[in-house]
Order: structure tokens, then sequence, then C-alpha cells
């Protein structure tokens, strides 16, 4: 029950549904007051919502920074690579991997392996879809690994997890049965780290974080950056507000 309302959830707090709602009611209230007040509010919304200086702003300070990757002296036995990195719905599909905007957690993971800072590396997430039945994340990064020249006794697939909490649950199972004692690297988005390494630590898995894949620049302050509207700025509010509420939401749940 909690997944599925975490899937309704995210209907909810997408910033683009909120300026499409107020807009929608301005254009059909029968009160000019309100039919004003809520287009003004509509248009102030979107454009805070479009402005890049403050999304850089906040997101900076969310995001955990973490070791990077020249500090790695000792290699890790595990590499621990949360999903989301892949668009399960692009066509054609059976000959590539498609990448979704958050690829670099995949290849900063198969850079990490390359240098020798890991020596396995731990797939874990499989999908997530309440409607429709797509392949696995972690069976599809696994073939993929495998074309890249990675041999198999490196990959470890953990496939059935839907969302975070299930990639510690099913993951520390993994470790416990055929892992106990390895060092890991836990490798995911800087703005989603601070949640991940959370809901690990709860669940009693040593992980050493490494966070890759940051939203946040370095500020500047010209015209563009500070004033005209920026198109992802919907995405990327919608990636961070999504990751308060599953914070909160966790945190009650005792999930971290």
């Amino acid at each position: 029950m909690f997944f599925i309302f975490s899937k309704v959830l995210l209907f909810i707090i997408s910033p683009l549904n909120w300026v499409f709602a107020l807009l929608l009611y301005s254009l059909f209230s029968k009160k000019p007051k309100r039919k004003r007040n809520c287009l003004i509010a509509g248009i102030l919304l979107a454009y805070f919502i479009s402005n890049h200086f403050i999304f850089n702003q906040v997101i900076k300070v969310w995001e955990v920074d973490t070791i990077t990757m020249d500090q790695i002296q000792d290699t890790f036995d595990i590499g621990i690579l949360l999903g989301g990195y892949t668009n399960l719905y692009i066509e054609p599909n059976h000959d590539r991997h498609n990448f979704s905007e958050s690829a670099n957690r995949f290849n900063n993971t198969l850079e990490l392996y390359y240098k020798g800072k890991i020596k396995k590396i731990l797939l874990t997430g499989g999908n997530g879809d309440l409607v429709y039945e797509v392949a696995k994340e972690a069976d599809l990064a696994n073939r993929y690994l495998q074309t890249l020249g990675i041999p198999p006794e490196d990959i470890i697939v953990e496939n059935a997890s839907r969302n975070t909490y299930e990639n510690a649950i099913f993951t520390k199972k993994i470790l416990d049965k055929d892992f106990p004692n390895q060092s890991c690297l836990l490798i995911t988005s800087a703005w989603h780290m601070r949640r991940s390494a959370a809901i690990f630590k709860k669940q009693q898995i040593e992980v050493t974080p490494f966070s890759v894949h940051f939203l946040g620049e370095k500020t500047k302050f010209g015209p563009r950056d500070m004033f005209l509207p920026d198109k992802s700025g919907f995405w990327h509010w919608e990636l961070l507000i999504k990751e308060w509420v599953g914070y909160v939401a966790y945190k009650a749940k005792g999930y971290l």
C-alpha cells in the first residue's frame, strides 16, 4: 500500500501540476478577484520554479558531498549501484541500453570499476511501474555490462526492489548470505544520497557514500541564470520535492 501511495503522490507533488491547476482554476472561476489572484499566483509560481539561480542555491545545500574518486586509496570489495539510470520505455531497446538523465550513476560506477576502485558491481533495482510490464533494470544493466567486457563473476544482481527502501532490504540479504564483511561503496545521485545513506545505515549495512550526478553548479550571476526562465527547473524541482517528501515519509515509516 505504501508503494502504491508513493506513486500517486508523485502526481500531487509535481510543480507543473500546481501551475496548471492554478491557471485552470483561473480560467473557469466566475469570481473576478479569485480569477485574477489565481492567474497571478500561477505566473509567479511558474517563474519561481523556472529560475535557475534559486534552484541552484537550494540544491547545493541539499546535495551530499562525499569522498571523490582520487581520495579512494583502498579498493572496495563491492560498489552498490542504485537504480534509476535507465529509461525502460525507449524503443528500440533490444540492441542497446537506453539511459535516463541519471546516467552518470552508471557511468561513474563503470569508471570506478575500470580504475580499480571497486572489485565488483552490485546492481540493485527492478521495475517500479504500477501499470506497464517492462524489463527489470538490474537485468538490463547486467547484460550491458557483460557486453562491455566485465566478467559475470564481477556482477551481482538484485532485481526485485521497487524503491530505495527495498534496494537496501534486498541488498542486505545478498550481502549477508554471499558477501559478509565486504567493504561497500554506495553509489547514487548526490540529491538522492541523503535519504539513501540513511536507509542503508538503518538496515545496518556498512557503506561509504559516493555521490555522483550532481545537479548543483558553480554560481553564475549573468541575466540568463538569474532572471530568464529555465524549462529544466520544473523537472529539477520535482526531483527535489520528491526527495524531501520521500525523506519525511520514510522517516515517519521508520525506514531511516
